[in-house]
């Protein structure tokens, strides 16, 4: 029998089939299809909604540059994957930077915003309380951006959130509900976090408006940085609720953290669980005025936070014990002539060198030395005294009730709501949610998120933050539903590394498409598509629950 080996192809495309099975579902063809394409002139040889699903998937995998993108669909079944057939041909950069460029021309925002209503109304999903944060991302590029151009963002310095200062960057915001991501926008690199806040209240006012959200129903969520007085008094302008975190710095946030530090015993314990072992948390309720602002006010302690605020306090007694041995030290060395120069000099140690110190205590005392002059005794003994010194005696000692009292302190902090008829319980539970966010900035940070981004103007940097956005709402969206679903049916799938999943994460459920292979044997010029082996029951689950077809991967351009 003659067998053609280079009739038959093998294609591991589970993954990428995920991302476009879901933007089938969700419409984002559509989406960049009616924004992208111009009224006259002839149609794209490659749709925008493909060329936006191609990136999206290159992007979740392995985030080629776009030079080699053409090198990475090399190995993926195309007419299968996107239903139509694909010129390999005609993948290449210049297409793709044209895209980018027509992407941002048209309003990044506009699309991102559209593709979350469709997301949210095909899988009956409502908007709930949104929780807001920002992230850095170091560029490592040469980006300028043109005198006068408006609406590209601003590749520069600013506060560095990866601790790399000496890197221009960019910022990333993202407005998560129930662990969904529906909002972004990709921010100059100098943009600062409490304007942003401001700012950003007309956007979330707008995403109340557009997901017919109920007043009482929707609350702007957010860290510390939000905790400005114009920010609070926006907020009730456009009658938008509020929960933050107060900073320590606040005069109210200082009396609530004394308070709580001799009260714990009287605060109410709960308990809120998360995805390893519960938190616990010890609660107080109180109330205050921010200028003319009322706020409920929730004082919590968190017994979780004990091991790791110990470790710090400890870390500072170390350096504060090192810096005054080597003060002690140096002037234990001296004497003093007279009495008069070493009270002086107790009084200066007393007033600055020591009133700062907060984890010890120190005792100092004078010690009179008499030092005699040499030879032969006299025969009366004043005569036999040449001078008369005095010495500092130190006593160093740990303030274990300060140190202690310190980590207590520690791990007390305010959160706020601008809804004074809510407890203490509730405005926790709510702001502790904010953790949706960072979990969500991680997959943003990932190596596929990478550093330079592989283009050459801060258009695209845009363009490609706003696809990174747009990929992470649908991958969101399916993490939700996928756990929605299980725990309506009761059920458990197994994840990557045969483990039981209840609540799989959004990084979990793309990990298990890995397991779907397929294979494309050439008879005559027909072309023949089919499973490898069956899909695993993990697999046909999920893509039940999010409604995409099982023939996806083995179809043909339709």
């Amino acid at each position: 029998m003659d067998i053609r080996f280079d009739q038959i192809k093998s294609y591991s495309n589970g993954k990428a089939g995920l991302i476009t099975g879901l933007c089938e579902q969700i419409g984002v063809n559509d989406v960049f299809n009616q924004l992208l394409t111009q009224p006259a002139g002839r149609p794209p040889e490659i749709p925008y909604g493909i060329l936006a699903q191609m990136m999206l998937v290159n992007i979740a995998d392995d985030h080629h540059p776009l030079s080699r993108m053409h090198d990475y669909f090399e190995d993926v079944d195309l007419e299968a994957i996107f239903g139509m057939r694909v010129d390999p041909g005609k993948i290449n950069d210049d297409r793709f930077g044209g895209f980018l460029d027509l992407m941002q021309n048209a309003g990044c925002n506009s699309i991102l915003s559209e593709i979350a209503v469709r997301a949210f109304k095909r899988y009956g999903i409502k908007l709930g309380n949104v929780n807001f944060d920002t992230t850095s991302k170091v560029m490592w590029g040469q980006y300028e951006t043109p005198e006068g151009t408006q609406g590209v963002v601003d590749i520069s310095f600013g506060y560095s959130k990866q601790n790399r200062p000496d890197k221009k960057q960019i910022k990333l915001s993202m407005g998560t509900t129930q662990g969904i991501c529906i909002d972004g926008q990709v921010l100059s690199g100098n943009q600062d976090d409490k304007r942003f806040n401001i700012d950003n209240l007309d956007r979330a006012a707008e995403l109340r408006e557009r997901f017919e959200s109920a007043a009482n129903e929707f609350f702007y969520i957010a860290d510390s940085a939000a905790f400005t007085k114009e920010f609070l008094e926006k907020a009730q302008r456009l009658e938008v609720k509020v929960i933050t975190r107060m900073p320590d710095q606040i005069k109210e946030t200082k009396a609530a953290i004394e308070y709580a530090a001799v009260n714990l015993e009287s605060m109410t314990r709960i308990e809120i669980p998360t995805s390893t072992k519960p938190a616990v948390y010890r609660i107080a309720e109180s109330s205050c005025s921010y200028y003319d602002t009322p706020l409920k006010m929730a004082v919590c302690y968190s017994e979780n936070l004990e091991s790791t605020k110990r470790q710090t306090i400890e870390k500072r007694v170390a350096k504060e014990l090192d810096t005054l041995e080597k003060l002690i030290k140096r002037t234990q060395k001296r004497s003093f002539a007279c009495r008069e120069d070493a009270e002086l000099e107790i009084e200066k140690l007393q007033n600055q060198d020591f009133s700062k110190i907060k984890y010890h205590r120190i005792e100092i005392s004078m010690n009179e030395v008499t030092v005699k002059r040499r030879g032969r005794p006299s025969k009366k003994p004043e005569n036999d005294i040449a001078k008369t010194t005095f010495d500092l005696v130190i006593d160093l000692k740990k303030d274990i009730e300060s140190i202690e009292n310190a980590i207590t302190k520690e791990c007390i902090f305010v959160v706020v709501s601008t809804e004074m008829s809510m407890s203490a319980e509730a405005i926790l539970r709510e702001y502790k949610t904010q953790s949706a966010v960072e979990r969500k900035f991680q997959f943003l940070k990932s190596p596929q998120f990478v550093n330079a981004l592989y283009v050459d103007s801060p258009k695209r940097v845009e363009a490609i933050g706003y696809l990174m956005l747009i990929l992470m709402l649908i991958l969101s969206v399916a993490e939700y539903v996928v756990r929605r679903e299980l725990e309506s049916e009761k059920k458990a799938i197994i994840g990557p590394g045969n483990v039981k999943m209840s609540r799989p994460s959004l990084v979990a459920i793309h990990g298990i498409f890995y397991s779907v292979v397929t294979s494309t044997v050439t008879i005559g010029k027909v072309v023949h598509r089919g499973y490898n082996k069956p899909l695993r029951d993990n697999v046909r689950t999920v893509m039940r629950y999010l409604g995409i077809p099982e023939d996806l991967f083995i179809r043909g351009a339709v």
